[in-house]
């Protein structure tokens, strides 16, 4: 039993809901960025060691190298001209790693925290808290069926278009459509935790989705003016078509506080579909993976299965 949850999927499926927890018995200490990082450091090296990986104390170091590198990332954010473009400290934490992949490449000491797939795994199951039931349910069952209608026929198109028109492989054209059609970076990541993807990959549809997003922050509030729609419309237009939630929430607050309200409910309707398209995508990939007629055993799929998308 101990030797089946030792696999990075079950170790950040634990760390995220112990961190959801102290969240939930601590949230004064949580606000710190101090007393966060000491906790996110404790559990990810317990984590690692639990893993079979050694430690000889290099994975510390590198970590606070690589804490201090997100800190940096979200700090940028605040400045007052990058905070009005609507540009998100994950566009600045691709953009570190780029330059330093590709100037000095990536030093040995940095090499044993540098995990990405292992902190993105854990982030997904918090970000699953993030979801408002209470506010999709204000939308009622219609909206939930919109968000549905909205997300499948846009994966569908816009796979057909990667795969058919453009010649785009599989892999990455599974990646840009849950991107478009869910809700960006979050689904993006997800599903290439479901496929085991290639991190370049993701980096290039992560990079993409939040460039694109930003002319869209702007663009669709004015031509929704433009036209005429009503609030209630405009938000639900703007949440069914922006990919980030940040600039979800951005865009609607163009408009105003209805725009705002309606744009988040769709918004966060999709945010609902993520862990149902993680699940189908890897049962997908799964089957195509065996490169042979033969379909895999259930013991099979469930190896496969990302274990973090039970947590999300």
């Amino acid at each position: 039993m101990l030797k089946s949850i030792k696999n990075e999927d079950w170790v950040a499926t634990i760390i995220g809901g112990v961190i959801l927890l102290f969240v939930i018995l601590f949230p004064s200490v949580m606000q710190h960025y101090a007393a966060v990082s000491v906790l996110v450091a404790l559990l990810t090296w317990l984590g690692y060691r639990f893993m079979g990986n050694r430690d000889r104390g290099q994975f510390l170091i590198s970590f606070a190298a690589i804490f201090l590198l997100a800190w940096l990332s979200r700090s940028l954010t605040n400045i007052p001209f990058i905070k009005s473009t609507g540009f998100e400290s994950v566009f600045f934490a691709v953009i570190i790693g780029l330059l330093i992949r590709n100037t000095i490449g990536l030093p040995k000491w940095l090499a044993p925290a540098a995990r990405s797939e292992y902190y993105i795994k854990a982030g997904l199951v918090i970000l699953g808290s993030s979801i408002f039931f209470q506010q999709i349910m204000v939308a009622g069952s219609l909206g939930m069926v919109q968000a549905v209608i909205v997300v499948l026929s846009v994966w569908y198109f816009s796979f057909w278009v990667a795969t058919r028109l453009f010649r785009i492989d599989k892999e990455m054209s599974i990646l840009l459509s849950s991107a478009v059609s869910i809700c960006g970076v979050s689904a993006a990541v997800a599903t290439s935790g479901a496929m085991k993807g290639n991190p370049k990959k993701l980096s290039f549809v992560i990079s993409l989705v939040l460039i694109i997003a930003i002319p869209m922050m702007y663009l669709l509030p004015w031509l929704a003016q433009l036209i005429g729609l009503s609030e209630e419309v405009a938000g639900a237009w703007l949440g069914g078509t922006i990919d980030t939630t940040a600039a979800v929430v951005a865009s609607g607050k163009f408009i105003g506080e209805t725009a705002e309200k309606y744009s988040v409910i769709i918004k966060s309707a999709q945010n609902v579909l993520l862990g149902v398209a993680a699940f189908a995508i890897s049962i997908y990939w799964s089957y195509k993976g065996t490169n042979s007629d033969i379909r895999p055993s259930g013991s099979v799929l469930w190896e496969r299965f990302p274990k973090f998308v039970l947590g999300f």
